[in-house]
């Protein structure tokens, strides 16, 4: 089973959505897709929308194995709420996933790749943990290039190659400079893949929009098995 991990630059950069339409493009390719939003805070929206775009719906306790009703950092949450946090649940989880015979685990993080889980543990921590590939989410305006390679040092310092960046708009209209621009700048700096750039979509968008919009924007090939 391939798993790839959607990480971001940080909070409401489009992880959602890019997961989402990862999912669903790899469905209409034809691929037994899972999805897992391995740690939720403030509520369990964001897995149901990835459940509705890969046309799956597994148990609460494996598809989200850490569920903190705050909508803060994983370890402020679970500190308040009195939870501790298991890595190692969330290991189990996607074990499980593996037995169900996926071709694909879409897995989506939580905020950016030096949020903390525990104390000493973080987000990019996860993703070694669970042996996955990884993608980074990247709003494609302006604090993109410092926000993105920033990321990718963290990665690096953790001996993790990512796959490349997607690149999110956050609002529509015509292209700025800086979502011009960008891209070229991250990829050559930060000496990393573009896989393209996403145009801006509402998560109430119809499931097979968002598969099309990812096959036609995104370099597909470096998704598939």
């Amino acid at each position: 089973m391939k798993v790839v991990f959607v990480t971001g630059t940080d909070t409401g950069v489009g992880k959602t959505v890019v997961s989402g339409a990862l999912a669903a493009a790899l469905k209409l390719k034809g691929r037994h897709v899972g999805v897992m939003k391995p740690i939720s805070c403030g509520g369990p929206e964001d897995l149901f929308f990835l459940q509705r775009c890969a046309e799956t719906r597994e148990p609460l306790e494996m598809a989200s194995p850490i569920a903190l009703a705050r909508p803060l950092s994983p370890n402020i949450a679970a500190s308040l709420e009195k939870v501790k946090i298991d890595i190692k649940k969330i290991s189990r989880a996607v074990d499980y996933f593996k037995k169900k015979k996926y071709d694909t685990l879409v897995v989506e993080g939580c905020g950016g790749l030096l949020v903390p889980l525990t104390e000493r543990f973080f987000v990019v921590d996860l993703i070694k943990e669970i042996g996955a590939e990884t993608v980074l989410v990247s709003r494609s305006g302006l604090g993109a290039i410092n926000h993105s390679l920033l990321s990718l040092e963290a990665l690096r310092h953790r001996k993790v190659r990512p796959l490349g960046v997607v690149f999110n708009r956050t609002a529509g209209g015509r292209l700025s400079v800086p979502e011009q621009t960008n891209p070229e700048v991250i990829e050559k700096l930060g000496q990393v893949k573009n896989l393209g750039l996403f145009p801006y979509i509402k998560l109430d968008c119809k499931t097979d929009c968002l598969a099309k919009a990812f096959l036609k924007h995104i370099d597909f090939k470096y998704f598939l098995c």
